[in-house]
């Protein structure tokens, strides 16, 4: 961030009229103490406290200039910060919704006890007033799984299911999903997922299975095919499809499988701009079908537009060494 967002006008102004800033090493010095003290799991963490120390809210991970500047002028306001869902949340410690907004932020701020004690509580207050709704422990579940606790999770979704509340399906699909993802074991999903029609839940599916296929790396056919059927689900209306694709293209690269498709797709990708990365697969993707000379005029668009970068040199060489023309 020091490149980009800490050098950028509009912070150091902002910083120099509003706040007193001090950059500490979570290794050195006061740094573990620090850590220790506000918890901080991550870095970058930004920490703003008040005047005595007290965590207003805190900006966790790179942001790039313009979101920064935007949490800066979030946090000064007042909105949705942890110290303000804090207050309201002791003002009225008997509802379970507000304890859930401050669960989520927990959870945003990555400081996963905090959350895990206040989901107990939100668990522990629809049990006891019955309010065993669907949607209720539907949202606990969700929340138990972005802490990591995927077996407590599970098991509210099996409970759902079991005593047949209201779309009960979606909790049987993530119950599912989340086995899945604890067991390695994918042929119930893939079974499940070739009889549903919910878009969503197929991507979902679809994701996770290669997830699991890709770390054993026993079945690259099944990866490649699910691969396909995953980037076949999105339209052009995805905010991230050229990076979509190229992640598919490359990846079939690796796998020696669909090279035709990964060509189709590398170059739809580059309809939305001829980004060099994106060059650099179709330059591989042509390689791997043996078109070396069109492998060579690719890549050398991506030495012009990057001279410096090793890579590209290496790639050239590459497919130089391996010319069967």
């Amino acid at each position: 961030m020091d490149n980009d967002t800490y050098s950028d006008k509009r912070i150091i102004k902002y910083a120099s009229e509003n706040l007193i800033s001090i950059k500490i090493d979570a290794e050195k010095d006061s740094g573990p103490e620090q850590k220790k003290k506000y918890r901080v799991r991550g870095y970058p963490t930004i920490l703003l406290l008040d005047s005595f120390g007290n965590e207003i809210d805190r900006i966790v991970g790179y942001r790039p200039p313009d979101e920064f500047m935007a949490e800066l002028v979030r946090i000064e306001i007042g909105t949705n910060t942890l110290s303000s869902l804090q207050s309201k949340y002791l003002r009225n410690m008997d509802d379970p919704s507000l304890e859930l907004t401050l669960v989520e932020k927990y959870i945003d701020l990555n400081v996963k006890d905090s959350a895990e004690k206040h989901l107990k509580n939100a668990l522990q207050y629809y049990e006891q007033e019955n309010e065993f709704t669907f949607q209720n422990i539907f949202n606990i579940s969700q929340l138990y799984y972005r802490i990591g606790s995927v077996d407590v999770s599970i098991e509210l979704l099996d409970k759902i299911v079991e005593n047949d509340i209201d779309s009960s399906e979606t909790a049987y699909f993530y119950g599912l999903l989340y086995k899945t993802k604890v067991s390695n074991k994918v042929d119930d999903l893939l079974q499940y997922v070739s009889i549903i029609d919910n878009i969503e839940w197929k991507k979902l599916s679809y994701w996770q299975v290669i997830r699991i296929v890709k770390k054993s790396g026993e079945d690259p056919d099944l990866e490649a095919s699910l691969y396909l059927k995953a980037v076949n689900l999105y339209d052009k209306n995805y905010k991230y499809l050229p990076s979509l694709l190229n992640g598919f293209a490359w990846r079939m690269t690796e796998l020696g499988r669909n090279l035709p498709k990964a060509l189709e797709k590398v170059n739809i990708a580059l309809e939305y701009g001829e980004d060099i990365p994106i060059l650099d697969t179709k330059a591989e993707v042509l390689w791997k079908l043996g078109r070396t000379e069109d492998a060579l005029e690719i890549i050398n668009k991506c030495i012009q537009g990057d001279p410096n970068k090793k890579h590209y040199q290496d790639q050239k060489a590459k497919f130089l060494e391996n010319n069967n023309i």
